[in-house]
């Protein structure tokens, strides 16, 4: 038996749904400062042990994963004490407050050997229609890919007045960008097949929320070392139409994924037959070959198998410097080089 715990409850809910559809999981403790809370999903999942102190629960034994899904400061030191604990993480998104809590959170997996991956989730939430997606650019469906945008935006996200972890950038570390940013820029270097930037431009700023110090809006655009360009806007108040999409532009094709269409009629298709342009939304997505369900149990069998998860911690790391490389080209007005060490 695999034996998993989560700490933090919150988005920790969707983990712990995430484990309870895996065969041979167990969901070992769980821990959170609400006691209440505690006792619902304890109730709901039949976990045997819950605590208020996170500390208590990694001194276990036969725990062999944890979900870390607390807010964004504490990323970075509840994954490395997990991780010095001797625990294979996976962390919630962003991955840290910035790229110096990233490296230490990856030197740490490296010199405990353990797992460290990172929840940006879409890969495998927006299911079926980003795998086929992803399919079609592996196997050349839409030959060379060298344009990648990816868009989220938001008419509101919270009321004037508002006031949470979230509004408060000590403890987010911004708004739009590192929030939303992590999902879209990872699944646009997914699509790329590139997790190398290079340089970055960019612009944020706080346009309609005046009332908070984080940015409700964020543009960037990223080189890669490929050679592919990636356009990412993300916004937390905007006025335009809300929604998300990726738009994936190849030599033979392209695609655009609606992130808010049903399930199975997200992708639709570009191209050229013959001369006649045709535009073509899938309907029904058969996927070659089985895939995992969730990023939980995608990490699961990664670790079972021994392999790098494609949510790494590098990769993680590689969102990261580009959302501190678009805050810093916002802040200086130039283009910001990014050199991995």
């Amino acid at each position: 038996m695999f034996n998993v715990a989560v700490i933090g409850l919150g988005m920790g809910q969707g983990h712990l749904k995430g484990y309870s559809e895996i065969p041979d999981v167990a969901i070992r403790a769980i821990a959170d400062i609400d006691e209440s809370r505690l006792q619902t999903c304890a109730e709901q999942y039949r976990i045997p042990d819950v605590y208020t102190d996170y500390h208590q629960m990694l001194a276990l034994d036969d725990i062999d994963l944890i979900s870390v899904c607390l807010p964004n400061y504490l990323h970075a030191p509840v994954a490395i004490a997990a991780l010095e604990a001797g625990k294979h993480t996976l962390v919630e998104k962003p991955m840290a407050l910035n790229v110096s809590e990233a490296e230490a959170m990856v030197k740490m997996a490296k010199k405990r050997k353990k797992t460290l991956a990172v929840s940006m989730n879409y890969r495998w939430a927006l299911g079926p229609d980003s795998l086929y997606l992803k399919h079609l650019i592996a196997t050349g469906k839409l030959g060379r890919v060298y344009y990648v945008r990816s868009v989220s935006l938001r008419r509101r996200t919270f009321m004037r007045g508002h006031k949470t972890w979230f509004s408060d950038k000590q403890r987010s570390g911004g708004g739009g960008l590192i929030d939303m940013g992590p999902h879209m820029i990872d699944l646009a270097m997914w699509m790329a097949g590139d997790f190398s930037p290079v340089s970055v431009s960019g612009q944020t700023g706080t346009q309609i929320m005046t009332d908070t110090d984080i940015d409700d809006f964020a543009v960037g655009s990223i080189r890669m070392k490929n050679g592919v360009m990636i356009s990412l806007e993300s916004t937390w108040a905007s006025h335009t139409r809300p929604g998300g999409t990726v738009t994936v532009m190849g030599t033979e094709g392209g695609a655009i994924l609606d992130l808010n269409a049903a399930k199975g009629q997200r992708l639709t298709l570009f191209g050229d037959q013959e001369g006649t342009l045709f535009e073509q939304t899938l309907t029904s997505i058969h996927l070659p070959t089985p895939q995992p369900a969730s990023v939980q149990e995608h990490v699961v069998e990664s670790i079972r198998a021994g392999r790098t998860a494609e949510n790494s911690a590098e990769r993680g790391l590689a969102v990261m410097r580009v959302i501190d490389a678009i805050y810093r080209s916002g802040e200086t007005g130039r283009e910001v080089k990014i050199t991995a060490e």
